[in-house]
């Protein structure tokens, strides 16, 4: 069985480790997996759907990607009826979608699990948003961030800036950010790749012990923000597992066996927990 991974970040420390834990799985398993990605340092839709569309082209029994954009479901699903079963992780899900199997948390329930923890810390909170875009999965994590605040007496939403998932963005987005907001207390976000940009903010705007970051995993910075003070608290997850998974997935679909439900596991810690979820393989 050959299959196909579409990186969307093959040298971002989180979605690397993805990539050579699906390849542990796939010796494993006797598949022959392949890798592709965009060459750069920014999420790149269009050269991603380009190499979906190579990879149904060259008879692939089964491609896996991210879909960051709604042009993926057309992609997707023009593999399906070439006869490629398709594998996403963090889509939306669904056969209307492209996707025969797909492993994701809800969006929506991560940016509830965000607000909750933010709520729980003491005092009141004046949240700044970074999303990918007001569309897609950006807006469904968007969506569960302020239905989550609405329900709480002590979290509000100041504004959004978008950065396409370019971390090359994420300075210039939050500094306009704080600027707009200067009462802003935490920046929230469901990218890794905000971290550096958001950290660099924070103190250019001698923020640093006012403003915090609720950091997108350990990688890119994540774990040293919250080492130094300019984050309070990190959204953890087992993102090895998690690739292992999908591709057993999709090779049961292959094989025409019922691929499992797999619930994602997200955590989102202070300083206390961090170094032994790390030391676990969290992420």
């Amino acid at each position: 069985m050959t299959v196909q991974f579409v990186n969307p970040l093959p040298s971002y420390p989180t979605w690397r480790q993805i990539g050579d834990c699906m390849k542990d799985e796939a010796k494993k398993l006797g598949v022959e997996l392949t890798e592709s990605g965009p060459t750069g340092q920014a999420l790149d839709a269009t050269a991603m759907i380009k190499q979906v569309r190579q990879a149904t082209a060259n008879k692939k029994d089964a491609i896996i990607t991210f879909p960051s954009s709604t042009g993926f479901t057309q992609v997707l699903k023009q593999a399906q009826d070439a006869g490629v079963v398709t594998g996403t992780i963090y889509g939306p899900g669904g056969k209307e979608f492209g996707a025969d199997y797909n492993i994701a948390p809800d969006f929506s329930v991560i940016g509830e699990k965000l607000v909750n923890a933010v709520s729980a810390l003491p005092g009141k909170h004046v949240l700044g948003l970074v999303a990918a875009a007001d569309t897609g999965l950006g807006k469904s994590w968007m969506d569960g961030v302020e239905a989550a605040a609405a329900k709480t007496d002590n979290v509000t939403i100041a504004g959004a800036v978008y950065t396409g998932d370019d971390a090359a963005k994420a300075l210039p987005q939050v500094n306009g950010l704080l600027t707009a907001h200067p009462d802003v207390t935490e920046i929230v976000t469901h990218m890794g790749t905000v971290t550096p940009g958001a950290t660099a903010a924070i103190k250019s705007h001698g923020r640093v012990g006012k403003t915090f970051l609720l950091a997108g995993g350990h990688d890119n910075g994540g774990s040293k923000a919250v080492e130094e003070g300019t984050a309070n608290l990190i959204l953890l997850q087992d993102v090895c597992t998690l690739g292992k998974q999908l591709l057993d997935g999709v090779v049961n679909i292959k094989q025409g066996k019922p691929a499992p439900e797999v619930p994602i596991k997200l955590k989102v810690v202070g300083k206390d927990q961090l170094d032994g979820l790390l030391r676990e393989g969290w992420v």
